[in-house]
């Protein structure tokens, strides 16, 4: 049986040695980094990083995907968004690499299986899971939760052990199980809905202010974000603060025809082509269909929304419509 091989130690040196050893040795596999810290690595050490990125891109390191940072257990719905959104388009702008298998701790929020979903993962690796199952989620959607992967430091193995063993990716070994039909128990997710926090709402507010007024400032407020999903709270509330000064949500910019449809969020999409993404979402747990209309964004359109399912629109500057997924 193959070994799962991780790095767990963030340290230059912790790195090094995993590098060392992937040179020394031709089958080793190792698993780890996440988008956060690829990118705290690049700027500490750049020429160490590009060693890190040449391995990747050989699929001989798996970086640790899924989110932003892997130890916040209970966020909203926009948060956890977010941090995936931020994750997704790192590796694929920085290695063009699409990675199907979420990695984290056991999020607590009843929207994480469809937003697993619509992040275009198959399934996923929760740090407390010791056994496998079938995560339901509202609006349809499931994801396979693969427990019980043993896993090896690559900091504590000698080169005896990596010498008599062969060594997987979590990628390649929970997708294999994936393709077969798995009989397994399915498990609805948490109850929890998960709260906004006061630097949350800020951030909301200053993204849709910003496209009230038709400031594209996604520079500034990605790193809001960004701090946000670091725990910098009041770093993000500041610049937040700064960006909204006087302005107000016009609560008549998206129109919608039921107010049992809340507008998670109205924001410039990531790549400032200008272009507006929205996200609704059901709250009351029924099938229905929506008028959305944006004056300002010569846009409206009809859309049908399933119980608590998430939705999110992109809006371009000819007001033509078209539902995306996450990464938008």
């Amino acid at each position: 049986m193959s070994k799962i091989a991780v790095l767990n130690e963030f340290s230059i040196e912790a790195v090094r040695d995993a590098l060392q050893k992937l040179d020394d040795f031709k089958k080793l596999i190792v698993n780890g980094l996440t988008a956060f810290e690829l990118g705290e690595l690049e700027k500490i050490d750049p020429e160490l990083f590009a060693a890190v990125a040449k391995q990747i891109k050989r699929e001989r390191w798996y970086p640790c995907t899924g989110l932003w940072v892997s130890d916040d257990k209970e966020m909203s719905a926009e948060k956890l968004m977010r941090s995936m959104l931020y994750s997704v388009t790192y590796f694929k702008e920085k290695f063009d690499k699409e990675y199907k298998v979420f990695q984290g701790a056991r999020i607590y929020n009843d929207a994480f299986a469809q937003l697993i979903y619509i992040s275009n993962f198959d399934a996923c690796v929760l740090d407390s899971e010791t056994e496998s199952y079938w995560l339901d989620g509202e609006a349809y959607t499931r994801t396979l939760v693969y427990g019980g992967l043993e896993k090896v430091d690559i900091n504590d193995i000698d080169d005896e052990f990596i010498k008599a063993n062969d060594f997987e990716s979590i990628e390649d070994e929970v997708m294999a199980a994936f393709q077969n039909e798995l009989d397994l128990k399915s498990v609805k997710p948490s109850v929890y809905a998960g709260k906004a926090n006061e630097a949350e709402m800020l951030l909301e507010k200053a993204d849709r202010i910003c496209v009230q007024n038709g400031r594209n400032e996604n520079e500034d407020l990605r790193s809001c974000w960004l701090s946000l999903l670091l725990g910098e709270e009041d770093v993000a509330a500041d610049v937040a603060e700064k960006i909204i000064g006087d302005g107000e949500i016009d609560n008549d910019f998206i129109r919608l025809n039921t107010d049992e449809v809340e507008v998670l969020s109205v924001k410039y999409a990531e790549e400032g082509n200008g272009d507006v993404v929205i996200r609704l979402r059901e709250t009351a747990g029924t099938e229905k269909a929506i008028t959305v209309m944006c004056d300002a964004l010569d846009a409206g359109f009809r859309a049908e929304i399933l119980p608590y399912e998430i939705q999110t629109f992109r809006i371009d500057k000819e007001g033509y419509v078209e539902e995306t997924p996450i990464g938008e």
